[in-house]
């Protein structure tokens, strides 16, 4: 772990004895009610079970002729490795063990598990030629045929990336990142060619961005599988979104390390995916820590797929744009999210719950479980609803919001408690605060076209509140945090 993230949560942990002192003793007896919703969560994260593999099938890339030097390419070792275990009886295991290894792209069978050991860092190659041709993908929630990303898979089942060792992607100020703006681009970017494309209905198998374009490729992205594990790793360096499933089912993603502060740095993103378990992981992000996705207008709107049925449980945030966010690629919709015991504490960490919408998606979110979340500090609002984000009110779609409950939250400091933007002709609805505390909210909320807000023994600055603090400016549309 980075060791400034492990300061960070120290001095966090260290200040919740504070907060939880707030804490009356309705409050400890309302902690131990169970209501319907999280007996429904119970039975989610009860279905969601990772794949097994036969240890005693296992392969490594020293079998195939790879060299763990850091310096001779071994993409076709590992391909080599995966096919050998793929074919075993049951399925089988790639095991990397000691040395460091540059490789392209590391494409995954079904019923195999890459197992990276404690000694073992895997650094992928800045070359992009090493990653075509190309393969179907998602890019801020468009579809496309374009860069493959690290580590990969398409109609699989039963896959797994575990271990302790290390994934680095070399990102840097010279490899990947600079391609968010790259004057290579000319006029138009290819993310805005790709945007473009996509609204205007382009087949995807025509949307080819080849060895020539600057779309950034994704870390880890399992597409349309069934029964995915990434356990245990630690991911540095990403050139875009590090842990990115795709309309996968039945997905555990747990005890990660992720850091990485590059643009576009989200930790981990869950598109048009269903029953998804993400716990125990830590992150410091140089975007949103989690962010539930479901595509991007138009072709969200396609493939009408939400995410549904999502458990966040203990993990750690520091850094980043939001702890956890839905959004804002949320056209095919968002349902069933349960986060609990989570803490997250930054400066640098914008919103601790964030939902970002706009008429352009029109995407519906609804039913949204938070409780037992601890937050030391965020240098904007707890929780902020934003629909002015990005085209705002520019488009013809409705966002809908409705079923919020957030429990037993508690904040050490923050800008505000809320930050709250819906649109006339569709305000955001039925939000209740319960047993929460706020030591100290520097300024008043933001509340705008709200519907059903509700305060149950929630107590700011000190005080007890029976509603938000009114007198906050609504901003301009937020672009870019």
């Amino acid at each position: 772990m980075p060791s400034r993230f492990a300061a960070s949560r120290r001095s966090f942990m260290g200040g919740i004895p504070g907060l939880l002192a707030l804490l009356t003793p309705r409050d400890a007896r309302a902690a131990a009610d169970e209501d319907d919703s999280w007996a429904a969560a119970a039975a989610i994260r009860r279905r969601i079970a990772p794949p097994r593999f036969p240890r005693a099938n296992r392969f490594t890339p020293q079998q195939f002729g790879g060299l763990p030097d850091g310096r001779t390419l071994a993409t076709e070792a590992f391909a080599k490795a995966i096919e050998a275990a793929s074919k075993a009886p049951g399925g089988g295991r790639v095991v990397v063990e000691g040395g460091t290894w540059l490789t392209g792209p590391i494409h995954l069978r079904s019923n195999v598990e890459l197992h990276i050991d404690r000694e073992s860092i895997v650094r992928f190659s800045t070359d992009p030629a090493h990653y075509f041709p190309p393969v179907l993908t998602r890019f801020e929630g468009n579809e496309l045929m374009g860069i493959s990303p690290f580590i990969y898979a398409v109609d699989c089942e039963n896959i797994a990336i575990t271990g302790h060792g290390i994934l680095d992607g070399q990102a840097d100020a010279a490899h990947w990142w600079p391609w968010k703006r790259s004057p290579a681009d000319g006029p138009e970017s290819d993310d805005a060619r790709l945007k473009r494309v996509a609204e205007e209905g382009v087949p995807v198998a025509e949307r080819v961005f080849g060895p020539d374009s600057t779309i950034r490729p994704q870390f880890i992205q399992p597409y349309r599988c069934r029964n995915v594990l990434i356990e245990g790793l630690t991911i540095i360096r990403s050139p875009m979104w590090e842990i990115h499933p795709v309309e996968c089912e039945n997905v555990t993603v747990r005890g990660l390390t992720i850091s990485s502060h590059g643009p576009n740095n989200d930790g981990c993103d869950p598109e048009s995916c269903r029953d998804v378990l993400i716990e125990n992981c830590l992150f410091d992000t140089g975007d949103d820590c989690i962010a539930i996705k479901s595509g991007r207008n138009a072709d969200g709107r396609r493939l009408n797929q939400p995410t549904e049925n999502v458990i966040i449980s203990g993990c750690t945030m520091a850094d980043g744009h939001g702890g956890v966010t839905l959004g804002s690629e949320i056209s095919g919709g968002v349902r069933n999210i349960f986060v609990e015991n989570c803490r997250m504490d930054s400066p640098r960490l914008n919103t601790a719950i964030r939902f970002k919408n706009n008429a352009a998606r029109g995407g519906t979110l609804e039913n949204i479980h938070i409780r037992n979340v601890t937050v030391g500090q965020v240098g904007r609002a707890a929780i902020t609803i934003d629909y002015n984000y990005g085209e705002g009110a520019r488009g013809s779609f409705t966002p809908v919001f409705r079923g919020l409950t957030i429990e037993r939250l508690l904040v050490g400091r923050c800008q505000r408690v809320l930050d709250l933007q819906g649109f006339a002709n569709a305000p955001i609805r039925d939000i209740r605060l319960v047993d929460c505390a706020v030591v100290r909210a520097a300024e008043p909320d933001i509340v705008a076209h709200v519907e059903g807000l509700r305060y149950e023994n929630v107590r700011r600055n000190g005080q007890p509140v029976s509603g938000p603090t009114p007198g906050g400016v609504v901003a301009p549309a937020d672009r870019d945090g």
